[in-house]
């Protein structure tokens, strides 16, 4: 043994001083190493990835809440234009066709001999109307001065309760504004334009304006303007659209006013979150959009139509899109959603402030780990080394064997785990990336069926009134005739079947849940399909499980088990079974659904669940009973699978929870 000189020190001059310095020399170095080629390297690798995700991130948020802004802006205008279709429908109605002869006396300062008469007519018409289509607070006609003689508010018409010039009877008090005057005698007859009544025809309590302008509809009678039928929406259905409307990462929603015609309503806030302002509210003081975050959004939105900005401390931002719901106005509505920062940014915090952690621990593990690599560690740190780089590098299918001492063991594994780990963090969203194109894509598909379906449904409804007004003009003994008209009207109903079937598919609608028996339901279903494989020589046969309860929508739940039955009896051949399998598991209910048909082409299989997509021929089939199936399955959290089987045919199962989340 060496023995240590006065002080205990080794000299370095002896062999056991030389090494034991390069023991130390060799300790450092490994320390050195390690923890500058792979924890420095990994912790700003992970460092950069991390920023670049939390900015990839901010990205598809700033896409995502624009995309929901859009889409909800789409659903008001839909909405605003079913309303003012609705106006135009009266100004032809026939009491408002019959009343312009009193209009035209009216305006020449006559009473009409029938005015009352007729007067109380359309009052009875236009309150009945606002029973059934509350969308109007107030609906009024006025005379070419623009003076009220009929006026409907929230179903109560009034008529004569003030006396004119000479007494002749309004159902308000006499206008005294020439300037509204010879902006309705602007308007084009027979059109419908928007206008801002003024101060002393507004009917509501508060500080703040109407919500909405005016729609105004100009009443002509032989090429005359007569009068005008004015409507003033409460905003209920606008409400109800944005409050059903979708928040994108609990955001709050906000609506206001852009008018630099009209001062007064410039910068008029028309809906809140924040401040629970609402379009159908009267009470409201006047809210002012220059009021909110110190103007930033009334600067922002006059720079650019849309874009987003954060706000003065940075915790919040804001997004927006400006839409024009008004054809003769130049006033914009600037529609904006503001969202916390930290709710989405906290993710990221948390994954930096680890990162630091683990450096940390990182470097006290070195120092640790440098005393034993001088004796059996530097071979398998060097290998670990190798492999990070590896990963580092891109090739994610690397993996470390474990060797060494037992920290490195752990380590190894602590790798292996974090890139298996990482992979399936990579699969997963890549799997909710799928679903979120999937979904983006019914979405989009949807709202065009919709568009589709009620611009066609509208002359089918002509259709049908026009077959009944014909079927009552035509002489009883007219056979042939009566005949040809019936055929018509069923012509007409199968087409109106087949869009009521799109307007279905895009209105998606929620679940309404409830506990049912399974084996009741699932022979209940099989016997809805009973008739359409004896029709096709199919023999239907079900292997099920004992009965339990199930939680969901049960009529949505039957409309996917029939949609996937009737696809398997038409894609089998005569002869063949198609064969139903439940299984009850601990994770809730499978369904199989199995066919002995010829099978899905590889190509079409990843297109099966596409809107529209159908491999039958025509007549036979919309494409949209797979894509509305997949819906309904989303919504109640379960998992619809279509596969080809070995042996030939196709398998398309069911998972769904025993409980609604």
């Amino acid at each position: 043994m060496p023995r240590l000189q006065d002080g205990g020190v080794l000299p370095y001059s002896s062999p056991w001083g030389r090494i034991e310095a390069c023991r130390l020399k060799l300790k450092t170095d490994i320390f050195l190493w390690v923890f500058l080629a792979t924890v420095v390297p990994l912790t700003l690798l992970v460092l950069g990835a991390t920023t670049y995700s939390e900015r990839r991130y901010q990205s598809e948020v700033a896409r995502e809440i624009t995309s929901s802004l859009s889409n909800m802006v789409s659903e008001i205008d839909r909405t605003l234009y079913y309303e003012r279709q609705m106006v135009l429908a009266l100004a032809n109605a026939p009491d408002m066709r019959g009343y312009l002869p009193v209009l035209a006396q009216a305006s020449r300062g006559a009473l009409h001999p029938e005015f009352f008469p007729r007067t109380a007519r359309l009052n009875q018409f236009l309150a009945a109307f606002q029973g059934v289509v509350p969308s109007f607070s107030t609906l009024r006609v006025l005379d070419t001065n623009a003076n009220t003689t009929v006026k409907v508010r929230f179903g109560r018409g009034s008529v004569g309760g003030f006396d004119g010039i000479e007494s002749f009877p309004y159902a308000e008090a006499e206008l005294d504004d020439p300037r509204f005057v010879r902006k309705l005698k602007e308007l084009p007859p027979n059109d419908l334009s928007f206008v801002a009544l003024p101060e002393s025809r507004w009917d509501r309590d508060g500080l703040r304006g109407p919500p909405m302008l005016d729609a105004v509809v100009p009443l002509a009678l032989d090429g005359k303007v007569v009068g005008y039928l004015m409507a003033d929406f409460s905003g209920e259905q606008v409400d109800r659209v944005l409050e059903l409307a979708q928040r994108g990462h609990k955001g709050d929603l906000l609506i206001a006013e852009l008018n630099p015609d009209q001062p007064d309503r410039d910068g008029m806030l028309l809906y809140d979150d924040v401040k629970d302002v609402r379009f159908s509210k009267d009470e409201l003081s006047a809210l002012h959009l220059r009021d909110y975050q110190g103007g930033r959004l009334w600067n922002a939105v006059h720079s650019k139509p849309y874009g987003d900005f954060s706000s003065a401390d940075g915790l919040s931002r804001t997004y927006y899109v400006e839409y024009l719901p008004y054809s003769n106005q130049l006033a914009s509505w600037v529609v904006a959603e503001r969202v916390d920062m930290r709710d989405i940014l906290e993710p990221f915090n948390r994954i930096r402030l680890g990162i630091l952690v683990f450096a940390g621990v990182a470097l006290l593990l070195s120092l640790f780990l440098a005393r034993l690599g001088a004796r059996k560690i530097a071979a398998p740190v060097t290998g670990m080394a190798a492999s990070m780089k590896s990963y580092a590098d891109g090739d994610h299918s690397v993996r470390v064997q474990a060797a060494g001492a037992d920290e490195i063991r752990q380590l190894e594994t602590s790798f292996n785990y974090m890139a298996d780990t990482l992979v399936r963090a990579q699969e997963e969203r890549d799997r909710a990336r799928n679903m979120m194109m999937q979904s983006a894509k019914l979405a989009s598909i949807g709202q065009m069926a919709a568009g589709i379906g009620h611009e066609i449904n509208n002359p089918l409804n002509n259709i049908l009134s026009l077959t009944k007004l014909i079927g009552r003009s035509l002489p009883e003994d007219a056979d042939k005739a009566h005949r040809d008209l019936a055929s018509l009207r069923e012509e007409a109903l199968r087409a109106s079947e087949i869009v009521k079937g799109v307007l279905n598919f895009a209105r998606q609608l929620p679940p309404h849940y409830s506990r049912f028996h399974t084996a009741s339901w699932l022979q209940e279903t099989l016997a809805l399909a009973q008739q359409a494989a004896r029709g096709r020589g199919v023999e239907l046969t079900a292997q099920l499980a004992e009965d339990a309860e199930l939680e969901g929508d049960r009529v949505q739940l039957q409309q996917v088990l029939v949609n996937l039955l009737l696809n398997a009896i038409q894609a089998s051949p005569a002869g063949a079974a198609v064969t139903v399998h439940s299984r009850n598991t601990d994770a809730g209910l499978e369904l199989q659904v199995v066919d002995e048909g010829t099978g899905i082409e590889a190509e079409w299989l990843e297109r099966v669940f596409d809107p529209f997509f159908t491999t039958k021929p025509v007549g036979e089939g919309s494409g949209l009973g797979l894509s509305i199936s997949l819906g309904i399955v989303e919504r109640h959290q379960g998992r619809l699978e279509v596969v080809n089987n070995p042996d030939g045919g196709v398998t398309a199962t069911v998972v769904l929870p025993w409980h609604s989340a």
